[in-house]
């Protein structure tokens, strides 16, 4: 416990250098820049992306924040679509079209190949290369019609007035868990989507992901500290799995856990 507790001050100290820091703002609108780029599918203006890129494991702690607002945005095209009379399950499944098309379809793609290869029953290597084959399997499909499944019966069963709240902390915390599996994972492979992400994910990274998931908080700040923990342990408990069973945690693996851990959230607001 002590240990946790000097390392949360060392990081907090750390952050409260990089805030006084004149670059700060520059080297946060870069990094922002690139992870909405990474995992939206939202354009930017080209001449906002840096001229040198940040390094992966500071991308990706800002994960939080892009999927935060990737579903907020989503929160508001369901509430347009319900104003318009569509109704709520019309206005859930335009709303997760639109999701997907904007991002979560990245994350989907690594679920689904997540899917594809456990039901495969193999381990390590060749359970990699059933992962990387771009054909999807009956696991995959299934896997897919699951994701999507849950989490529109999930958010329809949210009040409408916390639908906003749910779409925002669920999407932010299904990419806190990303970050708490590339935190806990190991990369043994020479190339791979989770290289550079992965191998070079440390705990003040995980420290500064959690600061950009705290963003969203007051959303719904009960059901936030079920969702984050929750987050948290999805993402520990993952990695821990794929470690052995995959012998790593790849790209496809923190796709799979945004989805996990997502779901879940949404579950906490629908309860």
């Amino acid at each position: 416990m002590e240990m946790i507790k000097n390392g949360f001050q060392d990081h907090l100290s750390r952050f409260t250098e990089e805030i006084k820091s004149d670059k700060f703002g520059f080297d946060l609108r870069d990094r922002f820049v690139v992870a909405w780029t990474l995992f939206s599918r939202v354009p930017m203006p080209k001449k906002w992306w840096p001229v040198e890129m940040p390094s992966g494991n500071r991308t990706l702690s800002l994960a939080p924040l892009a999927g935060g607002l990737l579903g907020l945005l989503t929160g508001l095209v369901i509430g347009i679509s319900d104003l318009l009379g569509i109704g709520a399950p019309g206005s859930l499944w335009i709303g997760v079209f639109f999701y997907a098309a904007a991002g979560w379809s990245l994350h989907l793609d690594g679920w689904g190949d997540l899917w594809d290869g456990v039901g495969s029953g193999k381990e390590g290597e060749e359970m990699r290369s059933v992962m990387k084959d771009s054909r999807i399997g009956a696991y995959g499909v299934t896997g897919l019609i699951l994701a999507f499944g849950l989490w529109t019966s999930m958010l329809g069963s949210v009040e409408n007035t916390e639908v906003l709240a749910a779409c925002s902390v669920a999407a932010a915390s299904g990419r806190f868990a990303s970050c708490s599996a590339a935190y806990k994972g190991i990369y043994p492979w020479e190339s791979g989507m989770g290289k550079g992400w992965v191998d070079t994910y440390k705990g003040y990274d995980l420290f500064t992901a959690a600061v950009s998931l705290l963003i969203f908080m007051p959303f719904a700040p009960v059901r936030w500290i079920i969702s984050a923990a929750a987050a948290l342990m999805i993402g520990f408990g993952m990695a821990g799995w794929m470690n052995s069973k995959l012998g790593g945690v790849n790209g496809d693996v923190l796709g799979a856990t945004a989805v996990a851990a997502e779901i879940f959230s949404l579950a906490v607001f629908a309860i």
